[in-house]
C-alpha cells in the first residue's frame, strides 16, 4: 500500500489536477507565498462560471459533466515538489502535472519578453504537462507598451486594483482550457498508445509473490496476444476514468471504471483491476459530495461569477487593448 501512498491525501484526490508554480524573475519569497496563497483561494472552479468559455458540444467524451453543481479542483504545486515525478503515472493520471503557471512580479520585472522566454525553458521541464500559462503582476505602462506583447498569448497582466476578482476570472478562463484539452486527451486517447511494460507491472513495485501471481495467469491463458489486448483496452478504460474525474464528471469516470473492471479481470491485470476498483470508489464518492451540495449555493454562483467578471473585465480589456 506504501507503494502509493503520498502526503496530502484527501477525498478529492483523484480528482485533482496539479498545476506547478513556478516564479519567472526576481520575486521576493513572501511575495511568491503571497501570489500562491491568492491562487489557492480559487481551487476549486464551478463548471457551470466555464460554460461561456468552453461550450464543449456534441463530441464532448463526458456526456454525463456535472454543469450545474459539479466543479473543477486545481491543486498547485512548487518546481522542486513536482519535479519528484511520481513513477505511476501510467496507473492514475492525477498523479501528473496537467498545468504549468508562471508568475512574474512586474515592480522588479526590467524585460517582460526575457522573463516570457525564460517562462517557455521552465515550462519544457514538464512535458507531459497539456497546458502552460503565464501571469504577470502589478504590470507598469512601460510592461503594457512592450513590443511584440500580442505574440504572447499566453501571458496575462493583472494590475494590483481587485485582484481577487482578476483571479477569480484568470482560473475561470485556465479551467476552462483545462478542461478543453481533457476533452481532446479523451477524444484521441488509443488502444495502439497503452503501455503494458509501466513501472507498476516491474517487480519493483508488484513484489515477488504478486509477480509470480501475473506470470501464472499469463501462462493459464492460451492466446497471449488476445490477453494483451484486453489488458490494452481495460488500461484504457481506466485511464479515461481518471480524466472523467479530473474533468469534474464523476458519472463518466464510473462508467468507465466499470469497463476497466471488467476487461482487467477477465486479462488477469491485477494491478489495474484494484486501481479501477479504487477509482469506482472515488467516483461514488464525488458524486456523493456533488448530491449534497446545496442547491441554493449552486443557483447563487452564477450572479457572483457573473459581477466578478464585470468587475474585472475593465482592466483586463486595457491589458489586451495593450497588446
Amino acid at each position: 500500500m506504501s507503494r502509493t501512498l503520498e502526503p496530502g491525501l484527501s477525498l478529492l484526490t483523484a480528482a485533482e489536477i496539479r498545476v506547478v508554480v513556478v516564479p519567472i524573475g526576481p520575486m521576493p519569497r513572501d511575495t511568491f507565498d503571497a501570489y500562491l496563497g491568492a491562487f489557492n483561494a480559487h481551487r476549486h472552479v464551478p463548471l457551470h462560471a466555464t460554460c461561456c468559455l468552453h461550450a464543449g458540444g456534441p463530441k464532448s467524451p463526458f456526456p454525463h459533466l456535472a454543469v450545474k453543481c459539479g466543479a473543477m479542483h486545481f491543486r498547485f504545486m512548487q518546481a522542486d515538489d513536482a519535479r519528484r515525478r511520481s513513477r505511476i503515472t501510467d496507473l492514475h493520471a492525477h498523479r501528473q502535472v496537467v498545468g504549468v503557471l508562471g508568475l512574474l512580479h512586474c515592480p522588479l520585472l526590467e524585460d517582460l519578453t526575457a522573463a516570457h522566454t525564460e517562462f517557455g525553458r521552465a515550462a519544457r521541464q514538464w512535458p507531459e504537462a497539456l497546458v502552460s500559462r503565464c501571469c504577470g503582476f502589478e504590470p507598469s505602462p512601460a510592461h503594457l507598451a512592450t513590443p511584440g506583447l500580442q505574440k504572447m498569448p499566453d501571458l496575462m497582466l493583472l494590475p494590483a486594483q481587485h485582484l481577487a476578482e482578476h483571479l477569480e476570472v484568470y482560473m475561470t478562463e485556465f479551467a476552462a482550457d483545462v478542461l478543453a484539452a481533457i476533452e481532446h486527451v479523451v477524444l484521441n486517447a488509443s488502444v495502439a498508445t497503452v503501455k503494458l511494460n509501466t513501472y507498476a507491472d516491474s517487480g519493483d513495485f508488484l513484489g515477488s509473490s504478486l509477480a509470480q501471481l501475473e506470470e501464472g495467469l499469463r501462462k493459464l491463458n492460451v492466446n497471449e496476444e488476445e490477453l494483451k489486448e484486453k489488458r490494452r483496452w481495460g488500461r484504457l478504460q481506466k485511464a479515461k476514468g481518471d480524466w472523467a474525474l479530473l474533468a469534474g464528471s464523476p458519472r463518466d469516470g464510473f462508467e468507465h471504471y466499470k469497463s476497466a473492471m471488467e476487461l482487467s479481470r477477465a486479462a488477469g491485470d491485477a494491478v489495474w483491476y484494484g486501481a479501477a476498483v479504487e477509482g469506482l470508489a472515488h467516483a461514488r464518492v464525488l458524486e456523493a459530495l456533488i448530491a449534497a451540495r446545496p442547491a441554493a449555493a449552486a443557483a447563487a454562483r452564477p450572479a457572483a461569477a457573473a459581477a466578478a467578471a464585470a468587475a474585472a473585465r475593465p482592466a483586463l480589456a486595457s491589458a489586451a487593448a495593450a497588446k
